[in-house]
Order: structure tokens, then C-alpha cells, then sequence
């Protein structure tokens, strides 16, 4: 009887031993350890010193390299930091831009670049805060102030779209700068500028304000033809006005001619000076000497 006591005593023991060691562990469990995840839309894959290609028939025809990419591993997405590149929008013609950093969806070749910096041809000298590009489309375009250099052409405005495969550059607003050429230097003011690249031709439209040493020309629309990197010649259209020396002369057409220095005003050209008007068929300016000459003149004094 004794023996069925004590092990009953001892059963009841081990079991009371056994829920107390049991609440002891319950009671410090560690708490549970969530392995870590990352946001939606930054789980990345870092490399270092890339460079991301595409080809058009066989061809390569645009490049970029970076020091680091960081690859979206739920999308083609990768986003660039101090980059470097090419793009060539035709045989024999390639574009180098930099940049501090950007982004670019490889399957659709676009994306952006910032504090970019472009040069064309070894002639032309584009800068920016931001660009987006579009390889597929040959665009680049920003809503951002651009300054754009050459030997002979500085220019400055708000908003530019580039088209490769038109060949063509154009500033959307608050256009300014100035262009040189052997007779000087002119400043200028439009409300867009276009430049055509298969011609060599530059379009200021707009309010347009085109200022020499003793002229000044002002239009609805300019032409500025080039060749071989030289101002040939001037196209100005649309209530043109030329003014020197409080000479005011007026016509619908304008055309001036670097190699002979002189601007001939046609369609209904009309001078005013000292209240009187003079119209003719044409009306010749001469820079070099600043005098004004009429074909075929017929006097009106204005009383």
C-alpha cells in the first residue's frame, strides 16, 4: 500500500514538474522572426560598370553604358547612375549624350536621362536638366529650359522635341540668343526656333526680333539659310519692319544677302521718315553704309 502511495506521490510530481517546466518555456519563447521583404516595385539586382544595347537589322544602333544599374527583377525596368552613350539615327551620323543618372525600360528602348548633355556631329553642344528619349521613335524631348551651342549659333529656350528621323530640332517657347556670321553678330527673340538638319535651315516663328549693330528686323517668321556651317542668307516674312537710324521700312517680305550686304524688301515695301512715306517696288537696305535706297518711288507726306 505504501509502495502504490509513493508512486502515485512520484507520478504526480513528474507531471506537476512537467507543466512547470512547460509554462517556464511557453512564458520565454522567442518572439516569431519574419524573414525581411522589400517594397513593391525595389526588388533589384545591383551590377556594376554595364552597358545595355539594341540593334536594328543586325546593326547596333544604340548604346549605354553606366557605373551602376539597378534591375527590377518584377519588370524591365532598370534604373542608371553616372551614364554614358551613343545612338545612331543613321549611317554615318551618331550621337554621344551623358548624363548623372536615369532610367529605361529595356523592352520598350525609352527612358530619361538627367542633367544631360548631347553632342551632335562634334558641332552641336545641347544641354538640359532632364531629356526623355524614345530609341524605337527616334525622339528626345523635354518641357525643360535647353541650351544649345555651335561655333556660329547660340540659342536658348523652354521645351524641345528632336525628331532623328526627320531630322529635325525644335524649341517649343522663349526663344533667345544670337547668331554669328562674318558681316557680325545678331541677336534674336521668337516664339519657337526650328532647325531642319538635311537642309541646314533655321526657322524663328513668332514675334520674331532679329537685332544688328545698326538694324534691327522685326517679323512674323525667319529664315536663316547655311552652307558649310556660313549664313547665306536671310528670309523674313510677315509685317516686316526694318528699322536704322529712325528710318522705319515696311513690306510683307524681306530678303537679306550676307555675300552682298544688303536687304531688298519687296511686296508693298513702303519707307516713313520725318512724316513722310515713300513706296516703290523694292526697297534696298545697305548695312555697310546704312542708307536706304527706292525703285521706282512715289512720294506721300502725311500731314
Amino acid at each position: 500500500m505504501k509502495k502504490r502511495k509513493l508512486i502515485v506521490y512520484i507520478a504526480l510530481g513528474f507531471i506537476g514538474a512537467s507543466i512547470l517546466l512547460a509554462l517556464y518555456f511557453f512564458i520565454r519563447k522567442p518572439e516569431k522572426i519574419t524573414s525581411p521583404t522589400l517594397e513593391k516595385g525595389k526588388r533589384v539586382i545591383v551590377f556594376k560598370d554595364v552597358k545595355y544595347s539594341g540593334e536594328k537589322r543586325g546593326v547596333i544602333d544604340w548604346e549605354i553604358r553606366a557605373k551602376t544599374a539597378r534591375k527590377f527583377i518584377d519588370k524591365p525596368v532598370i534604373e542608371l547612375d553616372e551614364i554614358e552613350g551613343q545612338y545612331k539615327p543613321k549611317e554615318n551620323v551618331t550621337v554621344f549624350f551623358k548624363g548623372t543618372k536615369g532610367m529605361m525600360d529595356t523592352e520598350e528602348e525609352k527612358g530619361n536621362v538627367e542633367n544631360v548633355d548631347i553632342l551632335y556631329k562634334d558641332e552641336y553642344r545641347l544641354q538640359s536638366r532632364f531629356m526623355e528619349f524614345d530609341f524605337k521613335k527616334g525622339i528626345t524631348s523635354t518641357s525643360a529650359p535647353v541650351d544649345i551651342k555651335s561655333s556660329k549659333l547660340t540659342l536658348r529656350g523652354v521645351g524641345l522635341t528632336a525628331n532623328t528621323k526627320e531630322e529635325t530640332v525644335r524649341l517649343e517657347k522663349d526663344v533667345t540668343g544670337y547668331v554669328e556670321t562674318d558681316k557680325g553678330k545678331f541677336k534674336f527673340e521668337s516664339d519657337k526656333f526650328t532647325y531642319i538638319l538635311k537642309d541646314n535651315i533655321y526657322i524663328l516663328d513668332g514675334k520674331v526680333i532679329m537685332k544688328g549693330e545698326d538694324m534691327n528686323l522685326l517679323c512674323d517668321k525667319l529664315y536663316l539659310f547655311s552652307k558649310d556651317n556660313n549664313l547665306e542668307r536671310i528670309d523674313a516674312k510677315g509685317k516686316v519692319r526694318l528699322i536704322s537710324k529712325g528710318t522705319i521700312a515696311k513690306s510683307e517680305k524681306a530678303v537679306y544677302d550676307f555675300k552682298e550686304d544688303r536687304v531688298v524688301l519687296t511686296e508693298t515695301p513702303r519707307i516713313l521718315k520725318d512724316n513722310v512715306e515713300m513706296e516703290g517696288e523694292s526697297i534696298v537696305y545697305t548695312l555697310s553704309n546704312g542708307r536706304f535706297s527706292i525703285n521706282r518711288p512715289k512720294m506721300r507726306v502725311e500731314k
